[in-house]
């Protein structure tokens, strides 16, 4: 089985400036996360997909190999498609791993890989206990309802599912809530087919793309992780993250 990694890049953040090309302990976040996938024992080759040549020459300092892709493409899943088509990869997985996450290492990933690939799921994706009521609040969070076999029924926004007539600062006494983490390794014919889908109105609304390829019917299994992850999204996420790896 071959596995390619694919993180996609992009200059767009309007809460954290260029945030691809923030110092973390003297590199770049695109060079952790992509030095993070290269200790992968899973992942046969790793690309970076960008729309900006800021980003393709920042990663040819580092030695990755980067891929330019249109600005116009419409979301992030569709940018690791077109950079797969480019790479003349034939790969039977393709894991997409958020350039804003530079706390995933390479053995979590390999820990998603070692789960899903042995299964018949189309895509295997992480998630971890929510454990603040803050959390469970917070529309940034993003929210997985699990069924008996570990897919996932449902992402949202919104905590999911609701218990009636409870506070809600009460619930995660009553029941686990869990938090998704943008990583998605995808069988390769789960990847096609979602670029083949147009933007659901369930998407449109949630403003979650994996809810296209979910409300199809495909299967995304999610695999519990109880690591130590920041999404880097915000000034104060970075601050987070450099003073954690400072502490290590």
């Amino acid at each position: 089985m071959r596995i390619i990694a694919i993180i996609p890049s992009r200059m767009a953040s309007t809460r954290l400036p260029n945030k691809p090309l923030v110092d973390i302990c003297g590199k770049p976040m695109i060079q952790k996360v992509w030095e993070n996938v290269s200790t992968c024992r899973l992942v046969d080759r790793i690309f970076v997909a960008t729309d900006d040549v800021r980003i393709y020459e920042a990663c040819a300092g580092f030695g990755a190999d980067c891929i330019l892709t249109s600005a116009e493409l419409p979301s992030g899943t569709d940018r690791i498609m077109k950079a797969y088509e480019i790479s003349g990869e034939n790969a039977d997985v393709v894991v997409n791993v958020q350039g804003d996450e530079p706390l995933l290492s390479g053995a979590i990933i390999d820990e998603l890989l070692e789960n899903f690939i042995r299964t018949d799921f189309d895509v295997g994706t992480l998630i971890t206990e929510i454990k603040s009521p803050e959390d469970l609040l917070n529309d940034s969070v993003v929210k997985v309802e699990l069924n008996e076999n570990m897919t996932a029924k449902c992402f949202s926004r919104k905590p999911v599912p609701e218990i009636e007539n409870v506070p809600v600062e009460n619930w995660l006494s009553l029941k686990k809530y869990y938090k998704h983490i943008g990583i998605y390794a995808y069988k390769i014919d789960a990847l096609r087919k979602f670029v083949s889908l147009p933007v659901s109105a369930w998407e449109r609304e949630e403003k979650l793309e994996q809810l296209r390829l979910l409300e199809t019917g495909a299967k995304y299994f999610c695999v519990e992780t109880n690591a130590f992850l920041i999404g880097v999204d915000t000034q104060d996420d970075l601050e987070k993250v450099r003073n954690y790896l400072q502490n290590q």
